[in-house]
């Protein structure tokens, strides 16, 4: 990647401390969640009432999957979109890193509680204990989700003797950011195109560290692939 195209310096958002935890969307996530499972309880108990033919119980899984499809349709679109094939996230993946060789990588794609997705992953190691773990997930089955959490505020910013977590922007994206002073762990995450997860973990490293192996990865042409993909309809 051209230096150039690097991302600039981080800026936090200038609002009053947050409690610490994770970014707003996976509140919304968890919340979906237990509506979906109480929805699939509701629907269970419903069947076990008097009738001559009972009808079967909708599987736990079938029914959280299909809520969440149905909110993602709601909120991203009209059509559920198969995810991108995980080969084509690892060729996103950095060969290097500055001044760290990558030494193990892998991807996958799943489905889980009937939400399909794909993810990829590489380590790079450096001097001594220094380690970076990038990932990329691909999230359409909750991409609506993920867009409503994005229209949310977003103010974390939290301090302590042990370390800080807040809402930065880079290269023009808000990111979320946390590093902990025991063992220099620190990790940035970014949300792309509603849907793409990536992820950047470091440990004995500097935060600049973790910005610049975040700037190795070509966001915008991950960005792009989100036209790539067909309705998961043609892809059975």
């Amino acid at each position: 990647m051209n230096p150039s195209s690097k991302i600039p310096h981080a800026t936090g958002n200038a609002r009053a401390p947050a409690p610490r935890g994770r970014p707003v969307r996976c509140a919304v996530l968890c919340a979906a969640l237990l509506i979906a499972a109480a929805s699939a309880q509701a629907a269970q108990q419903g069947n076990t009432g008097g009738g001559s033919a009972p009808a079967a119980a909708p599987n736990l899984g079938d029914a959280l999957g299909g809520f969440l499809n149905s909110v993602g349709a709601s909120m991203g679109g009209s059509q559920p979109v198969a995810p991108v094939d995980f080969h084509s996230l690892q060729a996103l993946l950095p060969a290097q890193l500055p001044g760290m060789k990558r030494t193990n990588g892998g991807g996958s794609n799943s489905q889980s509680m009937g939400v399909k997705s794909a993810s990829a992953h590489a380590e790079y190691h450096g001097a001594g204990s220094q380690s970076i773990k990038v990932s990329i997930t691909d999230l359409t089955g909750v991409a609506g989700i993920i867009g409503m959490s994005d229209m949310m505020p977003k103010d974390t910013d939290s301090e302590s003797d042990d370390g800080y977590e807040k809402d930065v922007t880079l290269g023009g994206r808000s990111m979320h950011e946390k590093f902990t002073k025991a063992g220099s762990a620190g990790s940035l995450q970014v949300i792309v195109a509603k849907r793409f997860e990536v992820d950047v973990d470091g440990t004995g490293v500097s935060m600049d560290t973790v910005h610049a192996a975040m700037g190795q990865v070509d966001l915008a042409k991950l960005e792009t692939m989100k036209a790539q993909s067909a309705p998961a309809q043609a892809q059975k």
